[in-house]
């Protein structure tokens, strides 16, 4: 439970940094397109860093990584509180507050993303393997609370202090780390020879499918959430501030079922992995299928199925990654974030699409969830 509260902070970080963006525009003057960019920056480092980070897992054990990230996260968001406040002051260089909030971003990129694998990791090992399911949930779960409970402690923040968030973003890595330094390191398997570390930099081929699984889930979550606004606009006749209510009632609709489900039906073992990955499959299907309806009411039942189906669909397809290259748990952990971020990227470029047609972006993610639906049956048989 304490991996998976550390866990939460990356969720808790995540969620928070996009809820303040209106204030750090405000605050440090810098244009939003420059914060996306900033913001971006720290995302697609994920990519080369997660299978890194995965493989030093491995290598070292969890903890090392696990306390890598707590302090990049720490020294990450206390740069942005150092940048945006000299920004503010207007005594420093435009350019060398780039500079640094960007510098800021990368140290973000490049240690942080070995959170989760590592997290999955020690859980795996503290757990056993005859438990791996329940492992990953419990992580799956911290994450989703995170991401639940960092808007609402964000605007709670703001009301106090417009920079608050950030100020709470330092001290929180550093208390978890300093809860984290006397933690023993779980036993581990016995290293694996040269041959079989040579065997293990890389996926096999048997990780493909859950590879691509993971990258179109996290392009199907991520292009939805930029489609629902427009979507929104076209269903109703609501104000900006109305439809930006309604994204965030939805979005925390969807934080609230995600967790639910990680602790009832996940958390219990009611289901094996087989079971969960066609289940979830099915429902992120349906989910899609309802948001076509010309109507933002399918909007509440919709976002509520696939969610569901999202929070099957992550823990069932990680179990089984890590049991199709048993050894490297960490390793195959970066490589689903490294997907993930795939994923991310992929909506991003997609989300233009919207501009043709609201529906076009929907029927894409059905299309992503028909794909996810067929490599889960194709797996299971």
């Amino acid at each position: 439970m304490f991996i998976a509260a550390i866990a939460a902070l990356m969720g808790i970080g995540q969620s928070s940094l996009l809820v303040s963006l209106p204030v750090l525009v405000e605050q440090s003057g810098l244009s939003l397109s420059t914060w996306s960019v900033l913001i971006a920056l720290g995302s697609v480092l994920f990519l080369p860093a997660a299978p890194f980070w995965g493989r030093m897992s491995d290598r070292i054990g969890p903890k090392p990584v696990v306390l890598t990230a707590l302090c990049g996260l720490l020294v990450s968001f206390g740069g942005l509180l150092v940048g945006v406040i000299l920004a503010g002051q207007n005594r420093w260089p435009e350019a060398g507050i780039i500079a640094g909030l960007a510098l800021a971003r990368i140290i973000y990129g490049c240690t942080v993303a070995g959170m989760v694998p590592a997290a999955q990791h020690w859980a795996i090992a503290s757990c056993g393997e005859a438990h791996r399911l329940q492992a990953v949930t419990t992580i799956s779960a911290g994450l989703s609370t995170g991401r639940l409970a960092g808007p609402l402690l964000a605007m709670l923040a703001i009301a106090w202090h417009p920079l608050a968030p950030f100020v709470l973003m330092t001290v929180f890595p550093a208390i978890a780390l300093v809860l984290a330094l006397p933690l023993k390191v779980p036993a581990l398997p016995s290293a694996p020879s040269p041959a079989d570390k040579t065997a293990n930099s890389r996926p096999g081929g048997a990780l493909l499918p859950f590879l691509l699984t993971g990258a179109a889930l996290g392009c199907t979550i991520s292009l939805l959430q930029y489609t629902l606004s427009p979507l929104l606009a076209a269903l109703t006749t609501w104000s900006t501030p109305e439809i930006t209510r309604a994204i965030g009632l939805l979005l925390t609709l969807s934080a609230a079922v995600t967790l639910l489900v990680q602790l009832t039906v996940l958390k219990k073992q009611h289901l094996h992995s087989h079971t969960l990955y066609r289940g979830g499959a099915v429902a992120l299907t349906l989910g899609f299928a309802l948001c076509l309806f010309p109507s933002w009411m399918a909007l509440i039942p919709a976002m509520a199925i696939l969610s569901a189906g999202a929070a099957m669909l992550v823990p069932a397809y990680t179990t089984r990654a890590t049991q199709a290259q048993p050894g490297g748990h960490g390793l195959v952990a970066g490589y689903l974030a490294m997907s993930h971020t795939v994923g991310y990227g992929l909506a991003a470029l997609l989300a233009a699409t919207s501009s043709y047609s609201v529906q076009l972006p929907i029927g894409l993610c059905l299309g992503f969830a028909g794909l996810i639906l067929g490599i889960a049956i194709r797996v299971s048989r």
